[in-house]
């Protein structure tokens, strides 16, 4: 009896990619139209335009690992933030820093969190990635990732999350809120996504979506420590607000 060689070809574990190498250092591209996490293949919008930067997407899904091991709903959108002409990188850097770090005072705090906010937020992902194309100025990419129980809406320019973001950009910056964007522009990449813990494909949106992000385009260095993209750091902290 003849024995059955099955001839298909093994589904791949990790992402292929090679490494491009530049004048200030290196990053792992991409190769194909797939991200492969979790042993499970998520489309990314790779494009003849650009292709889609590894060493970007890869921070990402390893911080909403964390916030599915925590939540087993979670929230998560995006944002854009943009700049007063002639601000210096290094100064738009540090004001992402402190952006996310008020923000995260605000969430714990119990009183000067946003009113639809009922109760402390303890635990939250984000991430960033700078960009400068076309226009004269550089901009951010922005993301984030909530316990879904306490959040069903990043809210706007009045209310909620979306408020406190444009507060404290406003402030940091000088400008007004016309420098925040709260996207979910078209039926393609809606307000925001809910992640199912254990629901491989509940990410599939959100991986093409980030994978905007991650796109070669746009991104320069000068090597002088200016960082392109960032994100929080819960994997690497022990977190114990853990919860069905």
């Amino acid at each position: 009896m003849l024995q059955q060689i099955n001839t298909e070809p093994a589904p791949l574990q990790t992402t292929p990619y090679k490494i491009i190498t530049h004048q200030h250092g290196r990053y792992k591209l991409i190769v194909g139209d797939r991200f492969i996490h979790n042993g499970y293949p998520y489309k990314i919008n790779t494009t003849g335009l650009s292709g889609v930067r590894l060493d970007i997407l890869e921070p990402i899904a390893a911080e909403l690992d964390v916030m599915q091991s925590m939540y087993s709903h979670v929230f998560f959108a995006r944002f854009d933030l943009r700049l007063p002409v002639g601000t210096p990188v290094e100064i738009s850097n540090e004001w992402m820093r402190q952006l996310f770090k008020k923000l995260r005072e605000r969430l714990k705090s119990k009183n000067k969190r946003p009113p639809n906010v009922t109760t402390p937020i303890n635990n939250f992902a984000f991430g960033w990635v700078r960009e400068k194309e076309t226009a004269k100025q550089d901009h951010y990419h922005c993301w984030i990732a909530l316990p879904h129980r306490q959040i069903q809406r990043l809210g706007g320019r009045t209310y909620g999350i979306g408020n406190a973001i444009m507060e404290i950009w406003c402030q940091l910056t000088g400008g007004d809120d016309s420098l925040v964007e709260l996207l979910g522009k078209d039926e393609r990449f809606p307000t925001h996504y809910i992640i199912e813990r254990d629901k491989a494909e509940s990410l599939e949106g959100i991986f093409y979506w980030v994978s905007y992000l991650a796109k070669v385009r746009g991104k320069y260095q000068t090597g002088k420590g200016d960082r392109v993209h960032s994100t929080s750091q819960l994997r690497n902290k022990k977190v114990n607000d853990q919860n069905p």
